[in-house]
């Protein structure tokens, strides 16, 4: 019997990621990369055979993502194998071919949603470069299928076969858990706790892009530095002796930094938690990873000793509560429409990475990870810190539209003052951190910082809601009732703001595909955003209607057959 697909809801994370992709649907910095290095004799149909192992044991690998009743499901199902194409290339080529697949879309309706390509430098010596949607995966995840690949890659050379633990769920089983978890009494008490946290909590003061500049993903910048092993280790014992963890004391140091940056006391930081509260997960591929809003406070000139107990303090209840989807909890805190949608990418993160095996050897393979970078900025600014056996490497990553690399590089040797600080745990207050000297240009870097930046509002919300405009056309009526009914508003006049009368990103697809259904007309959600109003919708509806008129009759009144 043909195995049938199946239709499971999205965690949340998940519906999150799919509401932007329709919005920024060519977006690679949703795209998770692995590169690997291969030196020796490679089986190229091995490595196929393991691949596609892999995507049997992982349910994950074999989703798409598609519109049921207006909302995003996960559709598992028989899916054509996977293949792993190769390409001859020299040295100078490889960069350039690997970001071009980076950056290469994917079809979330249609998939695969991970592919794998090979770059043959010589017959031996391979670049692997594995490209996932993140919708699909993690960090933790790709570090599984990477491990997996290695298993069945050995097994399938040596024709021995290999018999893993039987994966006691799959990623679709936590959707609907997740789902069922967060409601009643235990979603209450998340709300309650993370609303009470985030409570005017105020937006780093980060430079912002020329006016008028249209929003979009930005060119990303990376600048690598080292936290040497004396240091790393000075700052786990300080992180004792303070009963704090190792990634306390390096987010207290960051806070510390981007608190004298940019001039302010309340600093918030996101950093993401596995996500992988229960031990049937730990080996299961899927988007687990959760931000934590970790918000500071730096008020009174703290000494350092002081600084690390508060971040301690944040980020123990923050993990006490941290089931709390980043969506619905940067909602609390977020701005109308799809503005709240894409908080992560107007706030500053860390991530402190898990140590990891970069270098295997598999059946006669020398396998090493190599760094890859996507091009584009996953969000203004980056702290990515990787455990090495004594020292830690670190990375900034930011917006190049905002920050220039001497900028970065400044910041970048302030962070280490700020740690050389924090691991003395000096009595010497915050505004006086030996050897840290701030932004050469402070109008660079935060051109509003002797106020915190207020939070965004709508155009309506600065000069009132706009005054009420019935519909005036057939076409206005029957788009206003069609709002109407999805927002539950009895009103619905023709200059209302479809965010601004309580409208998200889920109801902006809802619409559309309701427009499709009532009128044959395909809009798409990211080309509404600028004026989504009933006037705007109803004109471009109006518009399509007279061309596909125009098409029917050029076609019926065309140049005969000859």
């Amino acid at each position: 019997m043909a195995e049938q697909s199946l239709a499971i809801t999205t965690s949340f994370a998940q519906q999150s990621l799919w509401l932007q992709h329709q919005i920024d649907p060519g977006r690679s910095a949703y795209h998770v990369v692995a590169g690997v290095r291969l030196r020796g004799a490679l089986d190229v149909p091995a490595l196929t055979a393991a691949l596609n192992a892999v995507a049997a044991r992982h349910e994950t690998l074999r989703t798409v993502f598609r519109l049921d009743a207006g909302v995003p499901v996960q559709v598992i199902g028989p899916v054509p194998p996977l293949t792993v194409p190769v390409v001859d290339v020299t040295a100078e080529q490889v960069d350039a071919l690997v970001q071009r697949e980076i950056e290469a879309p994917f079809d979330l309706a249609a998939g695969p949603l991970v592919r794998l390509r090979l770059l043959r430098l010589a017959a031996d010596h391979h670049v692997v470069v594995l490209v996932m949607h993140h919708i699909i995966t993690d960090g933790e995840s790709t570090a599984i299928l990477l491990r997996e690949l290695l298993l069945h890659y050995a097994a399938e050379v040596s024709g021995e076969p290999l018999e893993l633990p039987e994966l006691p769920i799959q990623y679709a089983d936590f959707a609907v858990w997740q789902r069922d978890l967060l409601s009643g009494a235990r979603l209450d008490r998340l709300t309650d706790y993370w609303s009470g946290r985030l409570a005017g909590a105020a937006p780093l003061a980060l430079p912002r892009p020329a006016e008028g500049a249209e929003p979009g993903p930005s060119a990303g910048g990376l600048h690598e530095f080292t936290v040497p092993a004396p240091l790393r280790a000075r700052l786990e014992a300080a992180a004792r002796d303070g009963d704090a963890t190792l990634f306390m004391i390096l987010l207290a140091g960051f806070d510390a930094l981007l608190g004298r940056w940019c001039g302010q006391e309340d600093v918030t930081v996101l950093s993401p938690v596995s996500g992988r509260s229960r031990p049937e997960l730990e080996e299961i591929i899927g988007y687990f990873v959760n931000p934590l809003l970790l918000r500071a406070d730096l008020s009174g000139d703290p000494d350092a000793r002081t600084v690390l107990a508060r971040v301690r303090e944040t980020c123990l209840g923050a993990y006490d509560h941290e089931e709390l989807p980043y969506e619905q909890a940067a909602h609390l805190i977020g701005v109308p429409g799809t503005e709240r949608e894409r908080t992560a990418d107007g706030r500053v993160m860390m991530v402190l990475q898990s140590p990891r095996e970069e270098n295997w050897s598999p059946a006669g393979l020398e396998w090493e990870q190599i760094p890859v970078g996507i091009g584009t900025a996953k969000a203004p600014l980056v702290l990515d810190l990787r455990p090495g056996s004594e020292a830690l490497h670190g990375v900034l990553e930011y917006d190049s539209a905002l920050f220039d690399a001497a900028t970065v590089a400044a910041l970048g040797e302030d962070l280490l003052a700020a740690w050389e600080w924090l691991a003395d745990l000096s009595s010497r207050p915050l505004s006086r951190i030996p050897g840290l000297k701030g932004p050469a240009e402070p109008a660079r870097f935060a051109p509003e910082a002797s106020s915190p930046a207020p939070a965004a509002v709508s155009p309506q919300a600065v000069g009132g809601p706009a005054a009420y405009v019935a519909p005036r056309t057939p076409l206005e009526e029957e788009v206003a009732l069609i709002w109407g009914e999805l927002l539950g508003r009895e009103r619905v006049g023709v200059h209302d703001n479809f965010f601004d009368l309580g409208g998200q990103s889920l109801a902006a697809v809802r619409l559309t595909a309701r427009l499709r259904e009532e009128f044959g007309i395909g809009l798409a959600v990211r080309d509404l955003y600028a004026n989504f109003t009933v006037e705007e919708v109803a004109w471009r509806l109006l518009e399509a209607l007279a061309a596909e008129q125009a098409d029917e009759a050029d076609a019926s009144t065309g140049p005969a057959a000859v």
